[in-house]
């Protein structure tokens, strides 16, 4: 079996063993059912909406992954990490995760994290997890304002001392995805926790809000998402 077979059959099983879902199972089993005025219902969301929103989502990952795949050089394929522990733990995280979500943007970020971390080059990052976490934890408009950072960014002075242009404000970002800036600060101070951006004016006493900056770790996670399948928006 070839490199990328391999990578859409472990979709497809791995989605084929969760669609028993043994949770649910458990938790009838348990008696979950028995419990006066909310068991029942549970229950029936459990057995009937929750299948469907999970069939769903599994579908649409495995189509999006044979679509990454499918445009992916054999050649880049990691096969040492197709057989690696980490794969199926990386591969039930996503499917874990995607199954819940229900915004199909990020169903296709998850498909390209997963096909991504495939590749050399991308097998090797540690704990790639993290990568994943974000992608639930935040919404694809968090996602496309990082991107608006990243890509100006790239082309932004660099200097020792802290310069009002070699930033990126929250009205460039406003500009560019639609949103207005107290929103776009919202999300910029919500990536903060997660590590992907700072806040440029901090330790200043002349300090000014909305203006921001990509650590180290925002380039990692917005240059894994950037590789021949796929480019952040």
């Amino acid at each position: 079996m070839s490199n990328k077979k391999s990578i859409i059959a472990a979709v497809d099983k791995l989605n084929a063993l969760s669609s028993q879902s043994p949770i649910v199972k458990g938790l009838i089993d348990g008696g979950l059912s028995l419990i006066p005025f909310l068991g029942s219902a549970i229950t029936s969301a459990l057995d009937t909406r929750s299948f469907q929103i999970f069939e769903h989502n599994s579908r649409q990952f495995a189509l999006e992954v044979k679509s990454l795949v499918d445009k992916l050089d054999e050649s880049k394929i990691d096969k040492g990490f197709l057989n690696s522990d980490e794969f199926v733990s990386l591969l039930t995280e996503i499917l874990a995760r995607n199954a819940r979500t229900y915004e199909h943007e990020k169903i296709k970020l998850f498909a390209i994290i997963f096909v991504n971390a495939t590749t050399f080059g991308k097998s090797g990052i540690p704990f790639k997890e993290g990568f994943i976490r974000i992608i639930d934890e935040l919404s694809p408009t968090h996602i496309l304002a990082l991107s608006v950072i990243y890509k100006k960014s790239l082309n932004l002075p660099k200097n020792d001392k802290r310069n009002y242009q070699d930033c990126v404000t929250t009205s460039a970002i406003a500009d560019e995805i639609g949103v207005s800036t107290n929103r776009v600060q919202a999300y910029c101070e919500q990536m903060i926790r997660f590590g992907l951006l700072r806040d440029h004016g901090i330790g200043f006493l002349d300090y000014k809000p909305g203006m921001y900056e990509m650590t180290d770790y925002g380039y990692e996670f917005a240059e894994f998402l950037r590789t021949e399948t796929y480019s952040i928006p």
